[in-house]
């Protein structure tokens, strides 16, 4: 995201609409740069969002799951070249093994 639009105003507006991660991600930036209590009281708002989402507050706490989603997309996409493979084998009329 541009940083001209990572302001407090457009974290808000995003956590209003239910994109947690994209305000925390703005919470975030506005942290590292100020130190002010709007600040700090949406990032405390968006740790007990993403907790009620059930997710951890932080994305570093969500790797595990991240990692199990990604392995189980790696393996249905997996599954799917192969079917792929054999059904335009079929098609072609092909034999799989010579």
């Amino acid at each position: 995201m541009n940083h001209e639009l990572k302001t407090l105003e457009v974290a808000q507006i995003y956590e209003s609409q239910g994109y947690f991660e994209e305000a925390l991600e703005i919470y975030l930036f506005l942290d590292g740069l100020e130190q002010s209590t709007e600040v700090k009281a949406g990032l405390k708002r968006m740790g007990e969002k993403m907790k009620d989402k059930g997710q951890g507050s932080f994305p570093e706490e969500n790797i595990s799951r991240l990692y199990q989603e990604w392995l189980g997309l790696m393996i249905l996409k997996f599954r799917l070249d192969n079917f792929k493979k054999q059904k335009q084998e079929l098609c072609d009329g092909s034999p799989r093994y010579a």
